[in-house]
């Protein structure tokens, strides 16, 4: 007898998934395998954070039926009690939704206890091996991601697309896959009259046969412009956002949890033209082009700048004042964004900041994110970008005087910088608390 599941009794995790972006490449990764391995993956679909992290389902009279289960845990820790309820909850989760075939727990580090003790200890799961070994680096999966990807063009008889450059490209349209079918999740989670989390998650798969399309379709036509490039920097702040979840995981509660999802979430359901001006806002100090694979290197987005800055603006803050907007409002009415700026409160730090503001406001017409009295730094507090940019001779007269006398509406962006101050993140946090008294 078939069992009946009910989605709506299986809790999702997907509205608090701060692992997904490494789950979503393990799920990836081993979607790659079967695809390597099988002769054919038709009726096979991969499930996202419902029965499990992922699992590997066919349909029985429209209900999902697992075939494998996988529990992916990305810490730091190598020691077995640090897993062992996680262990646990894999093997009760196997008795309660049976699969045709293995339950799987995924490593990112070298375990104290071996794959042959663990499993020993837990006779219902199976420690994943990669290439034979019982863990992956979170650094290291992108580079088998794309072993996979060359084997399956090889075995696709597509062998002469497999170079480096192409295979970027073939995994970036891969990877989206996964990242849209979450976003999608979401979108009807809060669409009105949508359904749960739960359901969402439960019956929104993704056919197997979509990966193998995307592998045997020629990728070469697609050119690399600004389309392409924001599709790589979303990819790319993923990666960042999930390396500072990581790295700060002893720090971040439950709480901060659905916070720095929430944020997730709303950075990856931005539409192109939305990112773009999303990133222009978060980097005041630099003009965002990408329209070239040049400018793409010149102008992206800078890891240190994003996770030491923006991230940690994000997590040292409480939740937004307004659904699916990034911004703060303290007790004086005064509003706040989050930048990736990261500067000294030197003289010459200040001045060099605001000039590189006030010259990026100048040559793109940038909009002042949140209508903002105040753009937070790490590490920078100037209290008009104007004034102190006013302070030296590296910035042309000429444009500081089109701002002061310009009524013009084509300036209206820009004069709005006029008011604008910087603030570190530690005088932003007390003067947002101040709000919460």
């Amino acid at each position: 007898m078939i069992q009946l599941i009910n989605p709506n009794d299986i809790h999702s995790a997907a509205d608090t998934w701060n692992g997904f972006i490494y789950q979503g490449k393990v799920a990836l990764y081993h979607v790659l395998k079967l695809i390597n391995e099988k002769d054919s993956v038709d009726g096979l679909h991969l499930q996202l954070d419902s029965l499990e992290d992922f699992a590997i389902i066919r349909y029985e009279n429209n209900e999902p039926k697992p075939i494998t289960l996988h529990q992916v845990k990305a810490v730091k820790s190598h020691y077995y009690s640090r897993y062992k309820e996680a262990f646990e909850k894999l093997e009760q989760r196997k008795d309660n939704f049976p699969c045709d075939d293995e339950a799987y727990f995924h490593l990112a580090i070298e375990n104290e206890e071996t794959k042959a003790d663990i499993e020993a200890k837990h006779a219902k799961l199976k420690i994943y091996e990669y290439d034979g070994n019982p863990y992956c680096k979170i650094e290291e999966l992108q580079d088998k991601i794309k072993v996979k990807a060359s084997n399956c063009l090889n075995k696709l008889g597509l062998i002469h697309l497999s170079n480096d450059n192409y295979l970027e490209i073939l995994c970036n349209e891969l990877e989206s896959l996964i990242t849209n079918n979450i976003v999608l999740i979401h979108a009807q989670n809060h669409s009105p009259n949508g359904d749960s989390i739960n359901k969402s998650a439960y019956y929104s798969t993704i056919s197997l046969n979509r990966f193998r399309d995307i592998l045997i379709a020629d990728l070469t036509s697609i050119q690399q412009d600004k389309n392409y490039f924001i599709k790589k920097l979303k990819i790319d702040l993923n990666r960042y956002y999930q390396e500072f979840c990581l790295e700060h995981e002893d720090e971040i509660d439950n709480d901060a949890q659905i916070k720095l999802h929430q944020y997730l979430v709303y950075f990856n359901s931005l539409n192109n033209l939305q990112f773009e001006g999303f990133l222009q806002k978060i980097m005041p100090h630099r003009h965002v082009k990408f329209s070239t694979l040049q400018e793409y290197k010149d102008n992206s987005l800078l890891i240190n700048e994003v996770k030491t800055a923006f991230l940690s603006i994000l997590h040292g803050i409480r939740s937004p004042d307004e659904i699916n907007k990034i911004g703060w409002t303290d007790s004086q009415s005064k509003k706040y964004f989050p930048s990736s700026i990261i500067v000294s409160n030197s003289s010459a730090s200040k001045q060099n900041i605001s000039i590189d503001i006030l010259n990026t406001a100048l040559d793109t017409l940038i909009e002042v994110p949140f209508n903002s009295d105040y753009v937070i730094t790490e590490g920078c507090n100037v209290s008009s970008i104007i004034e102190e940019a006013n302070k030296s001779t590296r910035i042309n007269q000429s444009d500081i005087d089109i701002l002061n006398n310009s009524t013009s509406s084509e300036y209206d962006k820009i004069t709005k910088w006029k008011k604008i101050s910087l603030i570190d993140l530690e005088q932003a946090k007390q003067k947002l608390n101040e709000n919460n008294n």
